[in-house]
């Protein structure tokens, strides 16, 4: 039997205990305690039945609304985020790296800036604000800022849409103005500096792990956490497979936009990966060994290492620090080059297949190439990157 309303007894200094009612609303919640001024449990009854039959309501207490900071405890964490886990359930992909991005934004801006105060008290000019002191920094480009923002954008858009807020304070706050610098990339000429057969011993110190790395994200447009996620059973005589990327906070994860894929190599780059994985650096190789190995078998060379190594590099053929940033120069810049390089030599869908660009998708529907299907690139890979004077 459901019960109306409960009684208990409050104790006072010095006093006798007083009896206080609580009622339950015709929704089910219990309401505000009601005192009853009665010290007797039995005359504390027939006031709480009284109040009742005179139609007496109490307004039923509103749950306790939490404070920002309270309410985004879960969020992008990748084993308790809803959000992450709604889109995982449904086939969108969601890498943890950019799970730790977002929870990054999550914790070193917005929390310290709007995190006590509850989330039904937060307003588009909090947000605005933020945007606009952000922007002041100086020490925060404006794709970082919109970033920031925009992680608060997807989660008070997620609670509209969940029904846990009715309209979401970030959604009326405008993006500044983004000035995106164009990437540098390398002349045929450097290219030739830093992966002609001499260049080993002259600008990579020997090193046939940086030299290859490089070689291979320059020949074929691979993105680095690709590079550094390649394991020696994906290393083929004309091609890789990559079904891997590595991040240093995350380890292995898919590529982005889940872009598996075939990638011809030409003859030099095939030669020293081949160079490499015969090195055997751990004695008795084994598949899923990774190619250019860091501290041990499956974790490669860091990305902070690779970078040091890049810049070293270019510094050696002719291109210090200031003029390498003047022109943008960055490992990611060979991904640029490459597309630069081949495209219009090949059909766009071939280069699509290749670099993994996220139009490619549709494609992958309707059949998955191999790399007969592929021999145009192939054929222009060989002619840029024979290099030989």
């Amino acid at each position: 039997m459901v019960k109306h309303f409960y009684l208990y007894a409050r104790k006072r200094a010095g006093a006798q205990a007083v009896w206080y009612a609580r009622f339950r609303s015709e929704e089910g919640r219990i309401g505000s305690p009601v005192c009853t001024e009665q010290v007797d449990r039995d005359r504390a009854q027939q006031w709480a039945t009284d109040f009742l039959l005179k139609g007496g309501v109490v307004a039923a207490r509103r749950p306790k609304v939490p404070t920002f900071e309270e309410w985004a405890e879960p969020w992008w964490d990748y084993e308790r985020c809803p959000y992450i886990a709604e889109k995982l359930a449904d086939g969108f992909p969601m890498s943890r790296n950019y799970a730790s991005l977002r929870r990054s934004h999550l914790q070193r801006y917005l929390l310290p800036a709007l995190g006590k105060k509850r989330i039904s008290e937060l307003r588009p000019k909090d947000f605005r604000d933020l945007k606009l002191q952000l922007a002041s920094r100086g020490d925060l480009a404006p794709a970082t800022v919109n970033g920031i923002i925009g992680t608060a954008r997807i989660m008070f858009g997620y609670a509209v849409k969940m029904g846990e807020l009715e309209t979401s304070p970030v959604a009326p706050v405008t993006e500044l103005k983004e000035f995106p610098r164009e990437r540098g990339i390398l002349t045929a000429e450097e290219l030739r500096a830093l992966f002609a057969a001499e260049a080993l011993g002259k600008v990579w110190r020997g090193d046939l792990r940086h030299f290859a790395c490089n070689l291979l994200a320059a020949s074929t447009g691979l993105r680095m956490g690709e590079c550094q996620g390649l394991q020696v059973q994906y290393v083929h005589p004309q091609f890789v497979r990559v079904l891997h990327s590595w991040s240093d906070t995350s380890g292995l994860s898919a590529p982005k936009w889940n872009s598996a894929r075939l990638v011809p190599i030409p003859a030099r780059t095939s030669a020293a990966l081949s160079q490499l994985v015969a090195l055997g650096r751990w004695g008795d190789l084994q598949p899923e060994d990774v190619v250019f190995w860091g501290r041990d078998r499956h974790t490669p060379l860091s990305k902070s290492a690779i970078l040091r190594q890049f810049k070293k590099s270019l510094k050696k053929i002719g291109i210090p620090e200031e003029q390498r940033s003047v022109r943008n120069l960055l490992f990611h810049g060979y991904r640029h080059g490459f597309n630069t390089m081949i495209r219009g030599r090949v059909a766009d869908e071939q280069l699509r297949r290749v670099t993994g660009h996220k139009t490619m998708a549709m494609t992958d529907n309707y059949d998955a190439p191999g790399i007969e299907q592929l021999q145009d690139v192939l054929r222009e890979q060989e002619k840029l990157f024979d290099l030989k004077a």
